[in-house]
C-alpha cells in the first residue's frame, strides 16, 4: 500500500513556530495533487531555515514511525516547536475531554473503543467520541487510529467509514504499533 500525506501548516515567523493545521492521506498521486491543486495557498519555498527544519522535523517523524520505530507522535511533535493548537480544533468541552483522554491513556500499541473512551469520562455519548474521531485534523498524531468498536472490529478512519483504503491504513497502522497482527 502506498500512501501519500499533505501537511497542512502554517509558519509564524515571529515566533519561529510552526502551526499544524492538518494531516490528510491519499491513496494515490492523482488526489493528492488534486486536493493541492485546491488549497488556498501552497508555498513552494521556505521562508527561513527554521520552518524547513520544523517540517523536515515531521517528515522524519512520520518516516520513522512508518519504519516501526515506537514513537509517540503527539509527545515528539509536542516538543518541538510546532504548535498543535488543540482548543481551536476540538472547541466544545466534550471533544476537549475525549480527545485528552485519548492522548493521555491510550499508548502505543494499545487500542481502547469508543464506548471505552466515553465510560472513562464519564459519558454515555459513545457515538458522540466516534463524531470526535472523525473530525480528527491531525491523525497519527492525536491517535484515532487506536480507537475501535467495542466489539473488537476497526470502525473507521480519517473520517470515512466504507472505503477500503482507509480501513486497510487504519489496520496497518495497528500492526506496526503491535496491536493487531
Amino acid at each position: 500500500m502506498k500512501l501519500y500525506i499533505f501537511i497542512s501548516y502554517e509558519y509564524l515567523k515571529e515566533r519561529k513556530r510552526l502551526l499544524l493545521n492538518r494531516i490528510e492521506f491519499f491513496s494515490n498521486e492523482d488526489n493528492l495533487l488534486d486536493h493541492g491543486r485546491n488549497e488556498q495557498s501552497i508555498e513552494k519555498e521556505y521562508r527561513d531555515a527554521n520552518e524547513k527544519k520544523l517540517i523536515q522535523k515531521i517528515i522524519n517523524l512520520l518516516e520513522d514511525y512508518f519504519s516501526g520505530q515506537k514513537i509517540e507522535l503527539f509527545d515528539a511533535i509536542s516538543e518541538a516547536d510546532i504548535d498543535l493548537n488543540l482548543k481551536a480544533k476540538f472547541s466544545t468541552d466534550f471533544s476537549l475531554k475525549v480527545i485528552n483522554y485519548l492522548i493521555n491513556n491510550v499508548k502505543y500499541g494499545e487500542t481502547i473503543s469508543y464506548s471505552e473512551i466515553g465510560k472513562n469520562i464519564g459519558s454515555r455519548a459513545y457515538r458522540a467520541v466516534g463524531n470526535v474521531m472523525r473530525r480528527n485534523p491531525l491523525p497519527l498524531i492525536i491517535p484515532c487510529h487506536r480507537v475501535i468498536k467495542n466489539n473488537g472490529s476497526l470502525g473507521g478512519f480519517g473520517g470515512y467509514n466504507g472505503d477500503e483504503w482507509q480501513h486497510e491504513l487504519k489496520s496497518k497502522l495497528l500492526r506496526i504499533e503491535g496491536s493487531r497482527s
